[in-house]
């Protein structure tokens, strides 16, 4: 493929990227200080940029970690480099050497202080549950598994709105962080924090359930100005809690005020958990 060349010398560009992916098969989006299996995305897309860039290093920073097996439909990054190809002609060349499963589905030249993380403001992320009544005897529905909680045993709806709730505002979420770097401050505020139930239909889309499988999709939609690790997923295990009677929507401002992980639910798995957008 020839290169797109502006007809300025070559000279220091910041490219802004938003990057779609599956997480299933990589080990989260950063790349690790010391490998623990498989690739990460960031070392992925890095390495298809050296190839068309022919550069030793290249840097491509994300708005944020995404873990193993979380999934994103747009991860924003910036990538600092000199060259002298053009946005729309390194997309293609990059997106070539990537795998199926990432792809970078948008890419424009930016201020050279665009920083992907340092400038976000607010990040949404969407959870997805696929809910049946079958209790002990799970049939799992093989297109949407890869994407969704299979939770098999009856949900109050109403009562996980209720808890929901009581996650907005500005709080102490020190009871839904996992273990990790050790954090001082663990005040986040959540702008926005809401379940959405999605009725199967028969008639749409193939990878819906159909009649034959009664299933409810539901998706819990958060959006904050920050999220501590596997926070998202500590709460949509804990919102499960709730909706199976385990735990109380009143409960969960005890959990929040109690900073005590043990008194918040599960985490959730990795694979229901999709980064929606970023928004600066």
């Amino acid at each position: 493929m020839e290169k797109e060349i502006n007809s300025q010398e070559v000279k220091l560009k910041n490219f802004r990227l938003s990057i779609a992916y599956r997480g299933t098969n990589y080990h989260g989006w950063q790349k690790q200080a010391i490998s623990e299996g498989p690739d990460t995305v960031q070392e992925i897309i890095e390495a298809a940029a050296r190839k068309i860039l022919k550069k030793e290093r290249v840097i491509i920073h994300g708005s944020g970690r995404t873990d193993a097996g979380v999934h994103a439909r747009s991860q924003v990054a910036h990538m600092k480099v000199e060259t002298d190809y053009t946005a729309s002609a390194l997309i293609k060349a990059i997106n070539a050497h990537l795998p199926d499963d990432i792809r970078i589905i948008k890419m424009e030249e930016c201020n050279l202080d665009f920083h992907s993380q340092l400038g976000a403001k607010k990040k949404t992320y969407r959870y997805f549950i696929l809910n049946t009544h079958t209790k002990k005897d799970p049939i799992h529905w093989p297109f949407l598994r890869p994407y969704t909680w299979y939770v098999s045993y009856p949900l109050n709806y109403d009562e996980m709105k209720s808890a929901l709730y009581f996650l907005k505002g500005t709080h102490d979420f020190r009871s839904f962080q996992n273990t990790g770097t050790p954090l001082e401050d663990t005040v986040r505020e959540i702008l926005k924090a809401e379940l959405q139930i999605h009725e199967p239909n028969s008639q749409s889309f193939p990878w819906m359930p159909s009649a034959d499988f009664p299933a409810t999709l539901l998706e819990i939609q958060i959006t904050g100005t920050g999220f501590l690790k596997q926070m998202v997923r500590t709460i949509a295990g804990t919102i499960v809690e709730v909706g199976r009677g385990r735990l109380k929507a009143e409960q969960i401002p005890l959990i929040l005020n109690s900073k005590d992980r043990k008194l918040s639910g599960m985490t959730a798995p990795a694979n229901g958990l999709f980064l929606d957008h970023v928004e600066y």
